[in-house]
């Protein structure tokens, strides 16, 4: 896969299905990212409490090409060993 940013897709939807993919748990996931298991809540559910408002979160693209790129590799690793 080469990086491009102009397939950047931050939406909480696009980040559950890219973990679905993966099939892994969310603190596998957190740790091939390098985040903490708390990112990776945040970026699912899509907000966090700030200072007692609520503010959205997105996954950047560097988590989102991570996480894709972590994906084709369980897919690829589940083709082999089909």
């Amino acid at each position: 896969m080469i990086p491009n940013a102009e397939n950047y897709n931050g939406a909480t939807e696009y980040a559950h299905q890219l973990i679905e993919r993966i099939g892994k748990s969310q603190t596998w996931v957190a740790k091939r990212l390098g985040v903490s298991d708390r990112r990776v809540r945040y970026i699912l559910k899509g907000s966090r409490i700030v200072n007692g408002a609520e503010t959205e979160v997105h996954m950047t693209y560097t988590e989102q090409f991570t996480l894709e790129c972590l994906a084709v590799a369980v897919e690829s690793a589940a083709d082999l060993s089909a």
